[in-house]
């Protein structure tokens, strides 16, 4: 009687254990979801240009309902696959393994709804750590039910897209970034996480976590290097009072040298369905630091640095901050429109 109870007793245990393992995430799903997710990231931008399509709501639409397809078939394909697999483990698909593929859903819905809406509204600068920390969020609900390995990468991928708004990262880095745990994190994430010596101790897995986010921020940190670095250019130098006066010979490469103080116009141009310029509107503004720009066959490359500094690439980190547009009404100039915003640029 006793060894009866015994063993009803260790057969409960084990299917529980069983179903607990049930709950994961296969190899094939990091793996599908990754290169989908790099390969939208990569080609997204690259087909749909303001060129090929002008208007930004066809654009928008054009883009978001080409990323809906690719989800869409991604997603078949995945889920194929699942059934595959746990129909030759003689397995089923449990309900919080069900639940939880609800909450995918809704993620994956919820960045595609966000990236359709700032490509109307503006904030693409947010989109990329607001993908990350959501996915990482997914991958943390997911590892409370389950054995794997993934609450530490969900916190991790968390933790990686908050930092990237705390160090204002360059936006093609940020790219980059997402390209590169997308691409290479998960495939290799899906390697690690049925791995039995991370299950085993708490070492491993810290050591296993700690890997993964080398794997992942060494390439970002070489691409961003390599990105943004300019070199320092061996040019002859040149005044602007020189250039302007003319008093030698323009070479075809110099750095010109534009004191404090300089005038410089801007030239500005505003086009809508409310209001527009009858005419170019040029707005003179005031250099506040010394500036070297290298000039080429008589054109800025975009490299400049400021008092002598380092040299620094054109795609820097450029920011435009407290932003204001507010209608002003009195009796002399009748009705008017006041605008300011801070220009940065941002030179660590």
């Amino acid at each position: 009687m006793q060894d009866h109870a015994a063993n009803q007793i260790e057969q409960i245990h084990s299917m529980l254990a069983t179903g607990h393992r049930s709950v994961r995430l296969e190899k094939h799903t990091l793996i599908i979801w990754g290169l989908t997710a790099a390969f939208l990231i990569l080609s997204v931008n690259a087909i749909f240009t303001p060129k090929l399509i002008p208007g930004i709501w066809p654009r928008a639409l054009a883009s978001n309902l080409f990323i809906a397809t690719v989800v869409i078939f991604a997603a078949y394909w995945d889920f194929r696959l699942t059934r595959q697999q746990r129909e030759q483990n003689d397995e089923t698909l449990s309900f919080i393994q069900l639940q939880l593929t609800k909450v995918w859903w809704s993620l994956v819905g919820l960045i595609v709804l966000i990236n359709l809406g700032m490509n109307f509204f503006g904030g693409g600068y947010l989109f990329y750590p607001i993908m990350i920390a959501l996915t990482g969020l997914g991958f943390y609900i997911h590892g409370l039910f389950s054995q794997q390995l993934l609450t530490w990468n969900g916190t991790l991928m968390v933790l990686i897209g908050l930092t990237c708004l705390i160090l204002q990262m360059p936006l093609k880095s940020m790219e980059w970034l997402t390209i590169i745990l997308a691409g290479i994190g998960l495939p290799v994430l899906a390697w690690l996480i049925d791995l039995p010596i991370i299950q085993q101790k708490l070492r491993f897995r810290m050591l296993a976590s700690l890997l993964w986010l080398s794997l992942i921020i060494l390439p970002t940190w070489l691409i961003h290097q390599a990105h943004y670095r300019a070199p320092t250019p061996d040019w002859p130098t040149m005044t602007l009072q020189d250039y302007q006066l003319q008093k030698r010979a323009t070479p075809d490469k110099y750095v010109l040298q534009i004191p404090a103080g300089t005038d410089i116009p801007l030239e500005l141009n505003i086009r809508g369905e409310t209001l527009t310029t009858q005419q170019q509107i040029t707005i003179p503004l005031t250099l506040k630091r010394p500036l070297d720009l290298t000039v080429k066959q008589s054109k800025p490359d975009g490299r400049y640095r400021f008092e002598q500094g380092k040299w620094l690439h054109p795609l820097r980190k450029y920011r435009f901050r407290e932003y204001q547009l507010a209608p002003e009404l009195n009796h002399k100039d009748g009705i008017k429109l006041k605008m300011g915003f801070i220009i940065e640029t941002l030179e660590r």
